[in-house]
């Protein structure tokens, strides 16, 4: 079972993640979302209540980091550089990376092309 502390210090970069994808628009209800959600669950991740959209608005960063060209594996070295202080893994953060870049970004291709390095 994870450390239930992963959770407090996930929220606050995934509350900024969020800010940046969420709106005041009428929220439509995405599959993706609780697709990515059910993947954390089924590894044993765990978060606070009402902090799913600071998960997914990571997840989108994540893909957007993909696209940029970006490895998998540098992302998750970068998220667990933040996080490893306050006991997040890189196992879970890996976690994280794969689950996003399998529901929201499968096979994406590179707007910076000179800059990718097969994703």
């Amino acid at each position: 079972m994870r450390a239930p502390r992963w959770l407090a210090s996930l929220t606050i970069l995934m509350m900024a993640g969020a800010a940046l994808v969420s709106s005041a628009a009428i929220a439509t209800a995405d599959p993706r979302d609780d697709a990515y959600l059910a993947q954390l669950r089924a590894v044993g991740l765990t978060w606070p209540p009402k902090t799913e959209e600071a998960l997914i608005g990571e997840a989108h960063l994540i893909c957007y980091d993909l696209t940029w060209g970006w490895t998998p594996q540098q992302i998750a070295d970068d998220v667990h550089a933040h996080l490893n202080a306050r006991g997040v893994t890189l196992l879970d953060v890996g976690t994280m990376v794969n689950a996003a870049h399998s529901t929201y970004c499968p096979g994406n291709d590179c707007d910076a092309p000179t800059l990718c390095t097969g994703i």
